[in-house]
């Protein structure tokens, strides 16, 4: 529909363009116009408007079809999973609605790494990119506070630590270039061996790493986590936590944690989603306040200072040892 400046089209001439039969493409036009996704210019004749628009870039396509496209068979089979594990709260990462929806043994991850699902998997990273739109997490936070920036330059500053390309890490980067200290990504190596040309390696040190074993960096000021723990049970993050806590230095370190925090009362509809994308894809969920200091002081940790984002569910959790 964007061609041509986005002028408007009749059903038939998209039908052409995409070859769907004229009669199946006017009727899931007008459709479309009823849910809002276009404009309505005339009898069968239709224009993008701003959602249609937004839906054609690759950040916001590819957000929708990672959040909505395979997980329509999820969605379909979860009645008959519930029903199977006696309605029960979803806790098992190793049997979560997702591999029983897919029909797959794989977990999430697993499966989107395979030959073959490249297009999916740039969707993911698609996803991965909106989270970074908008107003910056450091700009939410007293930096001075928190960073107490080290004198020594050889000393690591921040570990971004499964921060896929490093959209975060190369944000805070460009914001403070010249705080001394090393920056840090670490990611899985098939992340790290696919990063872009264009990543900043003379700043940031590209580092592979499996959260799930012990930090092999010491004594960093910041060990920085944007929405990973909401992608595991309760058991799976006191063991990514575990692995992080033999590193730190009492009084000197800490985990920031970048995730949602559910409120008590009158939740966004967009942390209850994102809760139940969690749900379906992990057995994982997205966490209260209470849920959050509970699960941290499971592991000896406790919460300093919960960021507020300034209307965004998703807060900075400052973190330190008990």
């Amino acid at each position: 529909m964007l061609a041509d400046n986005g002028s408007p089209k009749s059903a038939d001439k998209l039908a052409e363009m995409t070859g769907l039969e004229p009669k199946l493409m006017s009727r899931w036009m007008k459709h479309l116009y009823t849910a809002g996704f276009v404009s309505e210019t005339g009898p069968d004749e239709y224009a993008p408007n701003g959602i249609s628009t937004a839906l054609a870039t690759r950040i916001a396509g590819g957000m929708t079809k990672n959040c909505y496209d395979f997980m329509n068979h999820v969605h379909a089979r979860f009645p008959e999973y519930m029903k199977n594990t006696g309605y029960k709260n979803p806790t098992d990462k190793d049997a979560s609605p997702f591999k029983y929806g897919m029909g797959t043994d794989l977990h999430y991850w697993e499966w989107i790494s395979q030959p073959g699902m490249e297009e999916k998997l740039d969707d993911f990273k698609a996803h991965m990119e909106f989270k970074t739109l908008g107003k910056k997490w450091f700009q939410s936070v007293d930096v001075p506070q928190i960073f107490d920036h080290p004198t020594d330059p050889s000393a690591t500053l921040m570990i971004d630590i499964g921060g896929s390309f490093g959209h975060d890490i190369i944000d805070f980067h460009k914001a403070f270039p010249d705080m001394p200290g090393k920056l840090v990504l670490q990611e899985l190596p098939a992340t790290i061996n696919t990063l872009p040309s264009d990543f900043p390696s003379q700043d940031i040190e590209a580092q592979a790493y499996d959260f799930f074993t012990p930090q092999p960096i010491k004594n960093a000021k910041v060990y920085y986590l944007h929405m990973i723990l909401h992608d595991w049970p309760d058991e799976s993050c006191r063991k990514i936590l575990s692995s992080i806590i033999p590193a730190m230095k009492k009084g000197h370190s800490k985990i920031l944690l970048n995730e949602i925090v559910i409120p008590d009362t009158n939740a966004s509809w967009f942390s209850t989603s994102v809760d139940m994308l969690m749900l379906l894809c992990h057995s994982a969920q997205e966490r209260t306040e209470s849920d959050w200091r509970k699960l941290l002081g499971s592991v000896g940790l406790q919460i300093s200072k919960i960021w507020d984002c300034e209307g965004n569910p998703e807060k900075i959790i400052e973190v330190e040892l008990v």
